[in-house]
């Protein structure tokens, strides 16, 4: 009986698509893996309309390695970094034949570290002890830090990571049966020129 091949998933917006991008596509079809995107549809994670129409983006998706790619439901492209990441991952785990979620970051080691710190009990009662007139991403940094240290608490600054995260949190609370890969980013860090 031949081996079930391996498919990977990649949750994007390819607004627009770039060198990066397909980097990343090329390490995800590595070993003969199938790729699969989940893309968002003609609005974008900040509100925003696309540069490209989803048909657009998916020939670019498809011209560029991916054998399959859904539409991300508006809801959830829209949404916050945490809604965009569940939403993602609810939609490549319900495939049932997606594996590996790839995303492009920083090593994984301290991702996962802040995701399970972010879904503890000791995270709740951290953040309670922020100061409630700092803004919810400083707050929950310093809270972050208390449990996981600085270094590791200041990734939650990079907007890739934050993402990464937030993807590695889903799997968890979903109990999707997902393995996380992360790929080193390529040039100028999210929204830099």
């Amino acid at each position: 009986m031949p081996e079930k091949r391996k498919v990977c998933a990649v949750i994007c917006e390819l607004n627009p698509l770039h060198a990066g991008h397909q980097a990343l596509f090329a390490h995800a079809r590595e070993g003969g893996r199938a790729l699969v995107c989940v893309l968002s549809g003609n609005f974008v994670q900040r509100g925003e309309p696309a540069l490209l129409d989803k048909w657009a983006r998916t020939k670019l998706a498809l011209q560029s390695g991916a054998d399959l790619v859904l539409e991300l439901p508006l809801p959830w492209a829209m949404a916050g970094a945490e809604r965009f990441a569940a939403g993602g991952v609810a939609l490549a785990a319900a495939l049932g034949n997606v594996d590996t979620l790839l995303f492009g970051s920083e090593e994984l080691q301290p991702l996962e570290r802040l995701a399970e710190a972010l879904l503890s009990p000791a995270f709740s009662q951290a953040l309670q002890g922020e100061d409630p007139a700092l803004p919810f991403a400083q707050r929950r940094q310093q809270a972050a830090a208390r449990l996981v240290g600085e270094d590791t608490a200041t990734l939650l600054t990079k907007p890739n990571c934050i993402l990464g995260v937030e993807y590695l949190k889903a799997i968890r609370a979903q109990g999707a049966a997902l393995q996380a890969e992360t790929f080193p980013r390529l040039g100028a860090g999210h929204d830099r020129p």
